[in-house]
């Protein structure tokens, strides 16, 4: 066998076995302008911490995010399972600023599940809250 088609053997089976071992992988997405979340809704959750606050609707599996500080960061609001044996992950970024209003991202994720939502100022570094959240098949 040239050398060639043993490279490429390898880093074929390299990649399986990579591949094997993941679980459904995590989905982060800028978020679309949006109007404000229907706060106060059944099935509806927020969270805020300085500088961010998250909502999400089990109904949709909807996201929305707003930056509520002029600092220059972006927010993100994340939302993860706590119990299943399918971990899943989320997270809908907003990058357009304190005076950029809501955006809103459009997720799928698994059903009758509990998970938290994550209200995060400049994330992976910045301030952070959650609360606990249901998704349901309704």
């Amino acid at each position: 066998m040239n050398r060639l088609v043993r490279g490429v053997l390898a880093v074929s089976a390299s990649t399986v076995v990579i591949l094997a071992g993941t679980t459904i992988p995590a989905s982060a997405t800028e978020g679309s302008p949006s109007g404000a979340p229907p706060e106060g809704s059944i099935g509806v959750w927020c969270v805020s911490v300085t500088g961010a606050k998250a909502c999400f609707g089990e109904y949709g599996d909807k996201v929305w995010v707003k930056d509520t500080k002029a600092n220059g960061e972006p927010a993100a609001g994340t939302i993860s399972d706590t119990e299943s044996d399918v971990s899943w992950h989320r997270e809908c970024y907003n990058g357009r600023g304190a005076d950029g209003g809501w955006v809103m991202c459009d997720f799928d994720v698994p059903e009758n599940d509990e998970g938290l939502l994550w209200a995060v100022n400049n994330p992976f570094v910045g301030a952070q809250a959650s609360t606990k959240i249901w998704t349901t098949i309704i």
